[in-house]
Order: C-alpha cells, then structure tokens, then sequence
C-alpha cells in the first residue's frame, strides 16, 4: 500500500516528465545601436535557445491543492463532497486534482455520492468504538494514541472522557502530559487498592531510622547508603583434616620367625 508521499511525489515526477518547449530569444536593441552587433553576431551563432519552462508555480500549486485537499478531507470524520473542497479551495476542483485524490489509497471515493472519504489506520471515530476495539485486543500491548490520530479530530475529548470514567487507562508523559499509550481498563477503579492488602501493609512493622541499619544487617541486607561493591562477605573458615599416620605393612611373613625384631628389648 503506498503512503500518501508516495502518491505526491508521483504526482511531482509527472509534473516534471512534462516536454521540453522551445524558447526563441529576441533582441531588444533596434538595429545600429551600440552593442547591437555584438549581438547579432552571438544570435547567429545560436539563434535558439532550449531551455526548461519558466517557473509559473503552476507545480507547486497543484502540490500545495493536493495536499490541502488532503489534509481538509482527513480533518473530516464524514465524506466530503465535490462542493465543500471546492469551496475549502476557493475555485472548483480540477479534474487532474480529483484523479490525483482517487489514486490514492488512504482516500476511499463513493463515485455514486460523488464523496471523498478519509480512511484511518484504525476504523474508530467514537469514544464507544475506542473502548470496543480495546477490549477485542488479545494481548496487553497498548495501543499507541498515535495511530488514533490518524484520520480522527476528536482522539483526544474521547481519551479524557473514558480516562475519567474508569474505563481506560493511559500512559502520559511526565512533562507535557500527553497520551502515548492506551488500555481497556479489565479491573477495579484505578489508583484503589483493596483493603486486604491495605491491612497486611500496615501489619508489616517497620523499625526505627537508628534501628533499621541493623534489622537489615540481621537478614543479611545493607541499607542503600552502602555501596554493595564495599560489602566483604564473610568467608567461612576451611577446615582442614588431620591426616592419620601411616602404617607399615609388613611383607615378609613368610620369615616371621627366623629374623631378629630390634624394636623389642
């Protein structure tokens, strides 16, 4: 599917594939007058000139229509008739305007209405359809509010109004403020919490400031003042076995009896 600068860029591309025309240039200078031989000498040598048209703006401006009329019947959630672009224009559509609109793909054309219609990324233009089409998501990826701006005017009155009323939730910016992301909210009211866990946080006993330094030594755990890279951890002491002594075995049995054993008195 190509983008609507595909189409305009087309659309320039054609302007400028248009031919070449051929311009004679003519001397101002009457005959005898200063100069004058000069150039009749030049004109001889080159008595045409070829050369681009001159710059009309005629264009740009049928660009700058186009992306007007465009951007006129994207701002409308409602098919938009030959008769309001022509007065948004201020002079009565071309033929080559309107065909340029049929070509392209984001722009539906009713030829039995004779309208124009916008069509969006997403086919929402309510807050009601907004909240349907969230809830068929199958997943919890949130849906960026920049493909609701899409082809729709009234994103952001129907964003607050469902934000408000619990039925969605949004990921602002921290500094403007601005939507980025939306969900179908599938829970309770946003921002409670159920008093159940409420109970059990306050059942949690947290020490003292001069305390909690040594509760935390106690689990093992440092405060956040203490830079973990500083932290030895205690290395248990290796114990070595005691080897036992050897014994000599003794080999020759054979002649127990018949030698002498010193190691007696």
């Amino acid at each position: 599917m190509s983008s609507l600068a595909d189409e305009m860029s087309a659309f320039k591309n054609r302007l400028k594939a248009a031919p070449v025309l051929q311009r004679r240039t003519i001397s101002a200078s009457a005959p005898g007058s200063p100069g004058a031989d000069r150039r009749e000498r030049k004109k001889k040598r080159s008595t045409l000139v070829y050369s681009q048209p001159a710059d009309t703006g005629i264009g740009n401006h049928a660009l700058t229509q186009l992306h007007h009329a465009v951007e006129y019947i994207k701002g409308k959630d409602r098919p938009v008739s030959v008769d309001d672009l022509s007065s948004f224009l201020s002079h009565n559509a071309t033929p080559m305007l309107l065909a340029q609109l049929q070509r392209i793909d984001r722009i539906n054309y009713d030829a039995a209405a004779n309208t124009y219609e916008y069509r969006p990324l997403h086919n929402i233009r309510s807050k009601e359809a907004l909240l349907l089409f969230l809830r068929r998501q199958p997943t919890a990826h949130g849906l960026p509010v920049k493909e609701l701006k899409d082809g729709w005017s009234g994103y952001m009155d129907a964003i607050d109004e469902l934000e408000q009323s619990g039925d969605i939730m949004v990921l602002r910016t921290k500094k403007e403020g601005t939507p980025r992301l939306v969900w179908a909210n599938a829970g309770g009211d946003i921002g409670g919490v159920d008093i159940e866990y409420v109970n059990a946080w306050h059942r949690i006993a947290i020490p003292a400031a001069p305390d909690l330094p040594a509760a935390l030594d106690e689990v093992g755990l440092k405060p956040t003042s203490v830079d973990p890279a500083t932290v030895k951890k205690a290395t248990k002491p290796v114990e070595r076995k005691q080897k036992k002594p050897r014994r000599g075995k003794i080999t020759n049995t054979h002649i127990t009896g018949v030698l002498k054993d010193f190691g007696r008195r």
